[in-house]
């Protein structure tokens, strides 16, 4: 999922400044799991809102906003309220605000499509509802077939690919004292695989122009254009 954290209120307000009709937008997607877009969020944003002397002309959570099938369904029966709308806010990633604008802009409506949260990573959700943690950098080019499962791209505060720093201390990063050391956990997991012979094969720098953005995929084709 897309890691997301609410903006402050006050640069919210400050970005809906001069727009007095607002309709609130979520996503029942990556921000309901984040707990910062859902339903419930909307509600209470739509609330705050109000009590900040805006007029908000409806709130809604499509079920993934970053899908333009989707949101379109949803604003459809919006449409005329849409046309009222001074200003959107989305409250979802960036994805999701961007395709909110070309939805609006299909419909041939040039509209401010404001932000409501910050984007922080692709996640994945260790303990529903506490903890999510970034553990893929979607690098075009996988090599977790050769360090056991465990990316050093992102778990490596230098996202070294033959081997630790030498900066380690009790197996913890020496960026970070609270993190563990990424080559430490590899060594292991290696280790219990019985595949430790694999960690003497020399990998060669990655291709970072396969993280050029922004990307295009061709599902159809299965590539990358």
């Amino acid at each position: 999922m897309i890691g997301t954290t609410p903006k402050p209120f006050e640069e919210i307000t400050d970005a809906l400044k001069g727009y007095d009709k607002i309709a609130v937008i979520g996503c029942d997607g990556c921000a309901k799991v984040c707990m910062t877009g859902g339903s419930d969020q909307v509600a209470e944003m739509a609330e705050k809102l109000k009590k900040n002397g805006k007029s908000v002309l409806f709130a809604m959570s499509p079920e993934r906003t970053c899908y333009v099938g989707k949101t379109k369904t949803s604003l459809d029966p919006q449409l005329d309220k849409l046309k009222e709308a001074d200003a959107l806010l989305v409250l979802g990633c960036g994805g999701a605000v961007q395709i909110t604008r070309q939805v609006l802009e299909n419909y041939g409506l040039t509209i401010p499509v404001k932000v409501g949260l910050d984007s922080v990573g692709h996640m994945d959700t260790l303990i529903m509802g506490e903890l999510a943690i970034e553990q893929c950098q979607e690098c075009g080019e996988c090599i977790l077939n050769e360090t056991g499962g465990i990316c050093p791209v992102t778990k490596c505060a230098k996202s070294l690919l033959n081997g630790p720093c030498g900066g380690a201390e009790n197996g913890k990063c020496e960026v970070d004292s609270k993190r563990d050391c990424a080559w430490i956990l590899i060594y292991n997991r290696m280790a219990a695989l019985g595949e430790l012979d694999k960690l003497r094969r020399f990998m060669e720098p990655k291709d970072y122009s396969k993280m050029a953005k922004p990307r295009r995929l061709n599902i159809k084709e299965r590539k990358v254009e």
